[in-house]
């Protein structure tokens, strides 16, 4: 599996916050890049269509209040993946996150998509960030 990760993000509201807009889907659509069209979610799932790419769907697999929240794929996917965030309290009204998105991508892959889901990343790191600033 390939890792990225963007860690110790600072956010300027409180864990229990930050964890409650996480760990409603019907709020990640905010945090996705353009590129991501058909959005569709409830509370605990959601589906999409990556632009020229595929259909995507993933749901809350595990939420640990204010520790982490782990996102797996819901049916069937293009590959096999989990995004986790971890929450750390950092005093009245701040917090940090740490976005971990692991990929089962083959060695060709890898090569070609490391940047790109870096950048994916990244963009949720910095949404999130905004979201609450």
């Amino acid at each position: 599996m390939a890792t990225f990760e963007k860690n110790n993000i600072p956010v300027e509201a409180d864990c229990k916050k930050v964890f409650s807009f996480l760990g409603d889907f019907r709020n990640f659509g905010e945090l996705l890049p353009d590129k991501v069209k058909n959005w569709r979610a409830d509370e605990d799932s959601c589906a999409f269509t990556i632009e020229g790419l595929s259909d995507m769907s993933m749901k809350i697999d595990g939420k640990y209040p204010c520790r982490s929240i782990h996102v797996v794929p819901d049916g069937k996917a293009p590959v096999d993946f989990s995004l986790d965030y971890f929450f750390r309290e950092k005093g009245d009204q701040r917090c940090e996150v740490s976005v971990v998105f692991k990929v089962a991508l083959n060695p060709f892959m890898k090569t070609v998509a490391s940047g790109p889901l870096q950048k994916f990343v990244d963009k949720l790191a910095r949404k999130l960030q905004d979201h609450f600033f």
